[in-house]
């Protein structure tokens, strides 16, 4: 049976944001000022309980005031919808703000911008950041959850390593290889999984060959869960955020 996933759009694609406001003239500021190439903005008055109105926008921006509670748009539904499409908050300085502030921050997809009343004195240069913030961690976040999705399908044995060397990730082939479950290498140190010879080699030879920005493959001496050891070849690369992805198989034709 075919499945279908969500189209995620590149993380540097232009931005389309829909900016609710009951004030004309703010709509007006708020459009004249940060419509452009890459960010475009619609904006209107209302905006309806029902989510099909978002299809194709990559952030809401929406007042939070009497007017829009009264359209069904309050922090509980915006919440929900925050989980589907980034959602910026718009609340005027009051009694009210410090509540909304709280409660937006409940919500991972949720951001609160607080301002004046006055329209005329709303800082778009800020808003336009908070949308562009909301909209870039939304996008990455997307897109490691579809990697790291494709490294569970894939089948070779992969594990990431974070900065402080422990195993971050795992999928399950690389879970068999050595004859462990995912849960118990989890935290674990990479190291558990060779001989010290291999160990050695790895960080003597591999690992800085990884730090200067290259790809390191080589034949390795594993450590499995039962004491028993293999040969087995590790391909080893370094991501520009730390860390390291490990990849092992039964070697055929290892390169050293």
């Amino acid at each position: 049976m075919a499945t279908q996933t969500r189209s995620l759009p590149p993380v540097e694609a232009p931005i389309s944001a829909r900016i609710v406001a009951g004030d004309r003239t703010r709509r007006e500021r708020i459009e004249e000022t940060l419509d452009g190439d890459d960010l475009s903005v619609e904006t209107t008055a209302t905006l309806s309980a029902t989510p099909h109105e978002l299809r194709g926008v990559d952030c809401l921006v929406t007042e939070y005031a009497a007017t829009t509670r009264a359209d069904g748009l309050d922090l509980e539904t915006l919440g929900r919808r925050a989980s589907a499409v980034p959602v910026v908050v718009l609340v005027e300085t009051g009694d009210e703000a410090a509540a909304v502030v709280d409660a937006a921050r409940d919500h991972c997809w949720m951001d609160c911008f607080v301002s004046a009343p006055d329209a005329s004195t709303i800082d778009l240069g800020r808003l336009e950041h908070r949308i562009r913030g909301l909209v870039d961690r939304r996008r990455l976040a997307d897109l490691t959850q579809r990697s790291l999705s494709s490294v569970e399908l894939a089948a070779d044995a992969i594990a990431i390593v974070d900065p402080d060397d422990e195993i971050e990730f795992l999928n399950r082939s690389f879970a068999v290889q050595f004859g462990y479950d995912r849960k118990t290498l989890c935290g674990e140190s990479w190291r558990t999984l060779f001989t010290d010879e291999s160990v050695e080699r790895l960080e003597s030879t591999a690992i800085p060959t990884v730090a200067d920005g290259w790809r390191w493959t080589g034949s390795c001496t594993g450590r499995c869960r039962s004491g028993e050891t293999a040969d087995v070849t590790v391909r080893l690369a370094g991501p520009e955020t730390g860390g390291l992805v490990f990849v092992v198989d039964t070697p055929t034709d290892a390169a050293d």
